[in-house]
């Protein structure tokens, strides 16, 4: 069922694994790019010719930025070319001298500097992601390992919805706005001939704003053969 909370799960922690992978991946090209130039650059001597200043918000982001483009002439084998280079330090002024990196069958194909990108940070950070994500993922294969191991094994019984409540800890965005659309019942079994409460179970959360209509019915749940603390309220089945 696409609406219970595990399909939430399921898609955030799908997210998180193909993000962290693809930080990972990132920071490992990039690292074998410059790896590669590093190893048949040539170094040669250039001169600045400009240096402009370009603003610009990255993302969401509020903050301006601002990006230096260093514009540089240099020659190869008597071939005058001119370029911009992104690497800039706060003491580069126009007609300095500076040191160029370029590949010998590629002359146009210039860098300021072959600093490599710190590979194992991208590594670290898109691992901390996928980790986050395949928790998601294996919260959710427990729960429906466990799910069909109480249908299979444990005990049925009746038990009568009494309240729905909202899920607070399952957030969705609308436009900016947050809400919760999940939702959970919870269901009593009662002293035979008296109202008295015996148990109550609670279901997992689903999308449904109709829950309200099902208080006062009966609904299905799986006991665990040997732990009271674990069972199954078959709220799917209940809702159709």
């Amino acid at each position: 069922m696409k609406n219970n909370s595990n399909f939430a799960l399921l898609f955030i922690g799908s997210v998180f694994v193909v993000l962290g992978i693809f930080i990972a991946m990132i920071g490992y090209f990039a690292d074998r790019d410059l790896a590669r130039f590093a190893a048949e650059a040539v170094s040669t001597e250039g001169v600045i010719t400009n240096i402009e200043t370009e603003r610009y918000k990255r993302g969401s982001d509020t903050q301006t930025r601002i990006r230096y483009i260093v514009s540089v002439d240099y020659a190869v084998n008597g071939q005058e070319y001119e370029n911009t280079v992104n690497e800039y330090k706060s003491t580069m002024r126009i007609g300095d001298e500076i040191t160029l990196y370029y590949l010998p069958d590629a002359p146009w194909i210039v860098k300021g500097g072959i600093n490599r990108p710190p590979v194992f940070a991208f590594i670290g950070f898109g691992g901390f992601f996928s980790i986050i994500g395949l928790f998601f993922l294996n919260s959710v294969r427990k729960k429906g390992m466990m799910k069909n191991y109480l249908k299979q094994n444990g005990k049925m019984i009746y038990a009568q919805v009494t309240e729905v409540e909202r899920d607070l800890s399952i957030s969705v965005s609308y436009g900016g706005a947050g809400g919760h659309p999940y939702s959970f019942i919870k269901c009593a079994v009662k002293h035979p001939g008296t109202d008295e409460i015996k148990d109550i179970y609670k279901s997992n959360s689903i999308k449904n704003d109709y829950l309200e209509k099902y208080v006062g019915k009966q609904v299905k749940v799986y006991l665990h053969p040997s732990d009271n603390k674990k069972y199954y309220v078959d709220l799917e089945e209940l809702v159709g």
